[in-house]
């Protein structure tokens, strides 16, 4: 299955050139995962209040930039580097200290062991394609602490009924395709749950929710811990 992770950074050049958007998403659509999402998902009581924190895939850095105002000390890592200078563009803006990083969420190369306490995955995961995302949970596996925390919330389950989805979904290996590059895995819940475990994860908080919109997908939102 080929892949071109680098090609993100082609779309956060074009999405940085339109003033509606902060990142992936527009203003309002990043104001309604906060509140719908993440909100929720902090308040939950397998969810760490307080300490060392990696966003994995963070874009723009407005999840890195919302937990280090909550008092999360915050580092964010992506492949793209249109996104990482955005970040820092956005942290600045917030007036907010995060520690932004260019790098590969797979080998996280320049993060030494059991350096952090959460390894939070704001829908990263799902762009990780076959071996590949072994590679992903083994890696964070490495870089959070004894008993640290995961985090991922992850598209998953039935395809949208749309003219997008039936030309470029791929019922066999349940990826997203475009121009014979596989761009997303929409995954079965119970799939992607047992990679988690298999990585040496203890699942403590399980919740699927249903679509939000008709050609949006269920998400995924589970808390592990490391073994």
């Amino acid at each position: 299955m080929k892949t071109d992770y680098p090609w993100h950074d082609v779309a956060y050049q074009r999405k940085r050139l339109d003033p509606d958007y902060v990142g992936w998403s527009k203003s309002d659509g990043l104001a309604e995962d906060l509140q719908l999402t993440w909100q929720p998902l902090m308040q939950r009581e397998a969810f760490p209040k307080q300490g060392n924190l990696l966003e994995l895939g963070c874009g723009a850095g407005n999840l890195s930039v919302y937990f280090s105002q909550a008092g999360y000390k915050t580092t964010g890592i992506d492949i793209a580097p249109t996104a990482i200078h955005w970040a820092i563009e956005n942290a600045g803006k917030a007036n907010v200290e995060v520690n932004f990083m260019q790098g590969d969420v797979l080998t996280l190369l320049d993060i030494v062991n059991e350096s952090f306490d959460i390894a939070l995955d704001g829908r990263c995961f799902h762009c990780i394609i076959g071996r590949d995302r072994d590679r992903f949970l083994r890696s964070v596996h490495r870089v959070l602490k004894v008993g640290g925390i995961l985090i991922i919330c992850s598209m998953c389950n039935q395809i949208p009924d749309t003219p997008y989805y039936r030309e470029h979904f791929d019922p066999v290996s349940r990826c997203i395709l475009y121009q014979d590059v596989a761009i997303r895995y929409i995954g079965d819940s119970n799939e992607i749950l047992k990679e988690v475990i298999s990585a040496n994860f203890r699942l403590l908080d399980v919740k699927l929710v249903p679509p939000m919109h008709q050609e949006d997908f269920a998400d995924l939102q589970l808390i592990a811990a490391k073994i």
